[in-house]
């Protein structure tokens, strides 16, 4: 057996210490193990001699640690400090997803309101619940360096084997439904989706937590390997290598729905793939969806309809880039759409149901348009990589 579990009782006090204690160590010497937890679920209360039995194992068995404690029982072992020495796990507060309201479901799992004040959101595969639990990590990291993002507040049982991360919930719509509601504002509204991109891309950190943007574009040329030839792969690497490194904070999925107004500032949300780097691995996740042609998919992803996405990718242009003559316009253009291609040729090798329904296209762009005009686009990512 890998991980002995052993549930304890209800109370570890002065009457039932010495019993609980032989129990204990029958149960570890009887069963081959290469790690021990101890699950707390039943136990409301541990006393000082409680406290000694689980200092004992402690010391016998360094891989010791404790899971489903109450806050009461986990705050006991706080104080005394054996939190420090112990890897203990909070129980997750209960939440049954059949009393809460349907907010919004996507490919790999939903959100549900579940207060007026709180919204949570679940993965529909469990296997995925890490990456769920890191971008909690991430959004509270973010959030102390100054990110404008919801609040993330715990980790939660929603039955079924299945953990959830609650939010709070931010009262206000996209940036991408507002535009789409009143296209008048495209210019007001653009200008505060750049301010609120400038603001993450000037905070500059090296917490571990956050990767490095170009690993990500490392990882899907090891994915990619099976679909591109030696020589295709080479062109690839080429365009890795032209990219920047950098401490900047980047979102990493910057496109107009993953921005929310609420009171005079702009929140983003969805904060899975936030990384550092430099501002054109935002400017590229924004890219993939300046360039739809489909009108349902690009309401699905952006909010907006193909008109107006336009009418924000032509305002986007001239307001970031700082341009309006049109030869220059439309230069810039063109550098947008060879960052399209890139995460389109570089993301091949994901293996998400849309990725591999796209797969024949990708193939198609790459073979036509990205392959035969690689030194114009590592000239963009040279040019675009530059900009602070």
């Amino acid at each position: 057996m890998d991980n002995l579990i052993i549930k304890l009782g209800k109370r570890i006090d002065t009457t039932n210490y010495l019993e609980v204690e032989k129990d204990l160590l029958n149960q570890i010497a009887a069963t081959p193990h290469t790690s021990l937890t101890l699950d707390a679920d039943d136990l409301d209360y541990i006393a000082s001699s409680g406290l000694r039995v689980v200092l004992k194992l402690a010391k016998m068995d360094k891989t010791l640690r404790i899971i489903n404690t109450d806050l009461k029982v986990y705050n006991i072992f706080e104080m005394t400090g054996f939190a420090k020495i112990i890897n203990i796990e909070k129980k997750l507060r209960k939440i049954d997803l059949s009393q809460c309201k349907l907010l919004g479901a996507g490919g790999t799992g939903a959100v549900y309101r579940v207060t007026p004040e709180e919204i949570v959101k679940v993965n529909y595969n469990p296997a995925t619940d890490a990456e769920m639990i890191e971008e909690k990590e991430k959004s509270q990291a973010a959030f102390v360096l100054g990110v404008p993002t919801a609040i993330s507040f715990d980790t939660v049982d929603c039955g079924e084997g299945r953990k959830g991360v609650v939010y709070e919930t931010i009262k206000s719509t996209t940036l991408g439904e507002m535009l789409e509601a009143d296209p008048s504002q495209c210019e007001s509204l653009v200008n505060a989706y750049i301010k609120a991109l400038r603001t993450i891309n000037s905070i500059h950190t090296d917490n571990p937590i956050f990767p490095s943007a170009i690993d990500f574009y490392i990882d899907c040329i090891e994915k990619a390997k099976p679909f591109y030839t030696e020589e295709e792969m080479a062109m690839l690497q080429r365009v890795v290598d032209a990219m920047p490194q950098g401490d900047c904070l980047v979102h990493g999925d910057a496109h107009p729905k993953n921005l929310m107004l609420q009171g005079d500032e702009m929140m983003w949300i969805d904060m899975a793939m936030v990384c550092v780097g430099r501002p054109i691995y935002d400017i590229i996740s924004l890219a993939c969806m300046l360039f739809l042609s489909n009108d349902d998919y690009a309401k699905k992803l952006t909010g907006m309809s193909l008109s107006n996405l336009q009418r924000f990718a032509e305002t986007f242009i001239r307001l970031y880039f700082g341009v309006e003559d049109e030869a220059e316009v439309l230069r810039y253009k063109m550098m947008m759409a060879h960052l399209y291609m890139i995460r389109g040729v570089f993301s091949i090798g994901f293996t998400a149901p849309s990725t591999i329904k796209a797969r024949p296209k990708i193939l198609q762009m790459a073979h036509e348009r990205f392959f035969p005009n690689i030194d114009s686009i590592i000239a963009t990512v040279e040019e675009l990589g530059a900009i602070e």
